[in-house]
């Protein structure tokens, strides 16, 4: 396991002991460390640009960004994510950015390295939680509690729909 994810999955896990929601708050209520280490913590306002940095600030991995550039399209503008020798635009419709398209590319440009899940908790608030992880460490606990992982910690769909 990697190390600087060993306090996470020790977090998650009795996150999915307990089972409870009441569980998930107070674990990350009593964390002493940064929260910002561990969660992406995304305002429906949040620049796009800054939802990327939240993740290469929790993933570390010396090779995740972007670049914003003028472009003649409805928004007025084209974000390009930038992971290792992979470019990816953000494919946004309609007028300006949001944050649902960017943090469904996040996730699909950083595939199969990592994932990132939305915290279920947090549902319903103008202020969303997302955890970022390796890949191999999501498979873990997907085996190890199949029978309630997706409750807390859910898979990006398609569809999906976190702040709309």
């Amino acid at each position: 396991m990697e190390p600087q994810f060993i306090k996470t999955v020790t977090l998650i896990e009795s996150i999915l002991q307990s089972n409870t929601e009441e569980a998930y708050s107070e674990v990350f209520e009593q964390y002493d460390g940064d929260i910002y280490q561990i969660l992406m913590i995304v305002d429906w306002r949040e620049e796009d640009e800054a939802i990327v940095e939240y993740c290469e600030n929790i993933l570390q991995t010396g090779s995740l960004g972007t670049e914003t550039q003028n472009a003649d399209n409805p928004q007025g503008f084209m974000i390009t994510l930038y992971y290792r020798d992979q470019a990816l635009i953000i494919p946004y419709q309609g007028e300006g950015a949001d944050r649902d398209t960017t943090l469904k590319a996040l996730n699909q440009i950083l595939q199969p390295d990592y994932e990132i899940r939305f915290c279920v908790i947090s549902d319903g608030s103008d202020t969303l939680e997302f955890l970022p992880l390796p890949q191999s460490l999501w498979q873990k606990l997907d085996q190890k509690y199949s029978h309630n992982i997706d409750q807390f910690f859910r898979r990006f769909e398609q569809d999906s729909a976190f702040f709309g």
